[in-house]
């Protein structure tokens, strides 16, 4: 290798053997490597002067994976992702990734420490989906990582995902549906959970519905009801409670207007009046709010709903299990998938397919259509 030249770097061999190199850096810092072999130590010079001159983070092996986790949480997550994308990447990288490779130099990670951080989450009986959305945080940060130069490619794609089976789920036969209603009758949410089961909404769109956003043949989804934790600092030791706050549907396709059926008009009516009798109605101009006027709370809603389901004899079943049962029942009335997409607010046609599903009534339906074709012939 010829002589460098000013700002290209120098690699040398220490008196215990090593090989080192270092880099002047645009700050006027330098950044040090080190190796077994000249032929190591020169690769690491070569990636760090090609990012220095594309104006690149200089990789090296002082920055740690926690260190760049942190800050890509930080600067790059916060302020581009919604609030609770955010608090889900952060729970995953502080709960899983960190105390396992959080102290490995960035530029080292690689597919076995993913695997390292799966087989550890397996251990503790995580389910495959837990593991997928880990997969899903470290990848999006090693895809930025890799496109910044600072790690040679991303691990995580050379990694199989844990195999896990297909669970179909739950849908309210249409006996269950109604005897879940007729359970309800007296309970404060009894509206809250026909509307859902009517409509389609998602638990925090239906929470967050307002009577502004409620017309005589529709309403119009603007906003959901977020829980966030609360980060205010504090020497308590207690659990912090979640915050309530309002914020835009879970996507541009979750604003959208939803057709009344004569069901949840009924529904709507008779919550009109229910919360004109409440002492705080109209803090909030929300459709179903708490006692105190404010967004109800998501645990509130499930604890409800699992008090109706028993009563009804219903079991593996949670408020979401209504806005797949909504959409199987528009599946089962024949409406066409691309309408189906649009009520629920999906923006793929594949997403909709997962809220579609087959009841036995259809397939006797089915069968029957069949019978009708070959007596015909």
């Amino acid at each position: 290798m010829g002589k460098r030249g000013n700002g290209e770097g120098s690699i040398y061999k220490d008196a215990r053997g090593f090989y080192r190199a270092s880099l002047s850096l645009p700050n006027g810092k330098r950044r040090s490597f080190s190796g077994k072999t000249r032929e190591e130590v020169a690769t690491e010079l070569v990636k760090a002067l090609g990012a220095r001159n594309a104006g690149l983070p200089v990789p090296g092996v002082r920055l740690t994976t926690a260190k760049y986790l942190t800050d890509w949480l930080e600067d790059t997550v916060r302020p581009t992702q919604k609030p609770l994308t955010y608090e889900k990447y952060r729970g995953v990288t502080l709960n899983h990734i960190l105390p396992a490779i959080g102290k490995v130099p960035l530029s080292r990670v690689g597919p076995e420490h993913v695997q390292k951080i799966q087989t550890a989450m397996t251990a503790k009986g995580l389910s495959p989906a837990t593991i997928r959305g880990m997969r899903t945080t470290l990848s999006a940060a090693l895809s930025r990582a890799e496109r910044w130069n600072l790690v040679p490619r991303n691990p995580v794609r050379l990694v199989d995902a844990p195999r896990s089976e297909d669970k179909e789920p739950r849908v309210l036969q249409p006996d269950e549906a109604t005897a879940f209603l007729q359970a309800a009758r007296g309970d404060d949410m009894r509206n809250l959970f026909a509307t859902m089961l009517a409509t389609g909404l998602r638990p925090g769109e239906a929470r967050g519905l307002r009577w502004a956003d409620v017309k005589a043949s529709s309403i119009e989804v603007r906003q959901q009801v977020l829980e966030l934790k609360d980060e205010t600092p504090t020497t308590s030791k207690r659990k912090r409670a979640r915050i309530r706050t309002f914020g835009a549907p879970k996507s541009t396709h979750g604003r959208r207007s939803i057709p009344l059926i004569p069901m949840a008009q009924a529904a709507l009516q008779a919550q009109r009046s229910q919360v004109a009798e409440m002492p705080l109605r109209g803090v909030q101009d929300l459709v179903f709010p708490g006692a105190d006027g404010q967004p109800l709370c998501a645990r509130t809603v499930r604890d409800h709903f699992a008090r109706i389901a028993r009563a009804a004899g219903i079991s593996d079943a949670t408020p979401h299990t209504l806005r797949h049962s909504t959409g199987t029942y528009l599946l089962a009335a024949g409406v066409p998938d691309r309408i189906v997409q649009a009520i629920l607010g999906h923006g793929s046609a594949a997403v909709t397919r997962q809220y579609q599903h087959v009841l036995p009534s259809m397939l006797v339906e089915a069968g029957e259509r069949l019978a009708e074709f070959w007596a015909a012939r």
